[in-house]
């Protein structure tokens, strides 16, 4: 199934000395068995190195599976193969971590909702290419995110520790509380810059520049303050943190892939759907995963400090 990673894909990694993190974290591992798999496994297995984890490794069957041309027992027997291969890996690579893993009936949706409604993290790895995450389709690390109750972390396959700071998309509304809580909190726990990025697009109605009213030095100076109200407060609750902040103008997504080049870790916000409490992942956040730069972060609501 190629879901687990090479040795070296994953050095060894620690937080600056005195930095404060959880010291039990609950990690949801959410697979389908695709060799995606392998980066999240190796993401999962350095955070390991920050202080304890109790990891979750589910795989959830469908019906699909079966009527897309596998028989029941050995869509079974081969969820259970891939289910052993990562616990088997984890055990070895974060031998002080409780880890179980659970094969299940279910829709992947609904029971990665409920598991993330008792972890810390959701974390995804899936791919279109391996036996089992054909009937699922590409769309599953989306759906999960979209479903899950707690930050959601999608984890490109190709990924290497990069050296970068930690980097969160900021718009000046409410969803921004979330992203930049827990931002904050990735921050300080490995030890990384954190970066705060705004992004801005000029009207698209108006042929030239000449004819913008206010003119772009106006439309950029009010952006570079909302995005000050932002950033002054932070710097003043985290004062242990180095923290920078751009202001930027042009396409989210683009952007925000580009600073999340080589990062640590690029949070993005959801919003609130609607009166079934549940969030959704915006178009740059969607665009952002399609392609993700860096291990990328899902948050909606306000993240409750475990430290």
């Amino acid at each position: 199934m190629h879901l687990i990673p090479d040795a070296t894909e994953a050095p060894a990694s620690t937080p600056a000395e005195g930095r404060s993190e959880p010291t039990v974290e609950r990690v949801a591992f959410a697979t389908d068995g695709g060799p995606a798999g392998s980066g999240a496994l190796a993401w999962i297995a350095r955070r390991a190195t920050r202080g304890g984890l109790h990891i979750g490794v589910d795989l959830v069957l469908e019906q699909d599976w079966v009527s897309g041309g596998l028989h029941l027992g050995d869509a079974e027997k081969a969820a259970d193969a891939v289910v052993e291969a990562a616990v088997t890996y984890l055990r070895q690579e974060a031998p002080a971590a409780e880890i179980h893993g659970n094969v299940t009936w279910a829709d992947p949706r609904e029971r990665f909702e409920q598991l993330s409604a008792a972890a810390d993290l959701l974390v995804v790895g899936t791919n279109r290419t391996g036996q089992l995450a054909g009937p699922l389709g590409g769309g599953f690390a989306m759906k999960l995110a979209e479903a899950a109750r707690c930050p959601a972390i999608v984890v490109p396959r190709s990924w290497r520790p990069g050296e970068g700071p930690v980097v969160v998309g900021v718009q000046g509304d409410a969803s921004d509380e979330g992203p930049l809580g827990f931002a904050a909190r990735e921050a300080r726990a490995s030890g990384r810059t954190l970066r705060v990025v705004h992004t801005w697009r000029l009207p698209t109605l108006l042929a030239s520049e000449a004819l913008l009213v206010p003119p772009v030095s106006e439309i950029a100076r009010s952006h570079d303050q909302l995005l000050r109200s932002i950033v002054d407060p932070l710097r003043a609750a985290n004062a242990d943190l180095r923290i920078e902040s751009l202001s930027l103008e042009g396409p989210a997504a683009a952007l925000l892939a580009e600073q999340g080049a080589g990062a640590e870790l690029l949070v993005v916000g959801s919003h609130r759907l609607g009166f079934l409490d549940r969030y959704f992942v915006g178009s740059t956040s969607r665009t952002v995963l399609s392609r993700p730069p860096c291990p990328v972060a899902i948050v909606g609501m306000p993240v409750e400090s475990h430290e």
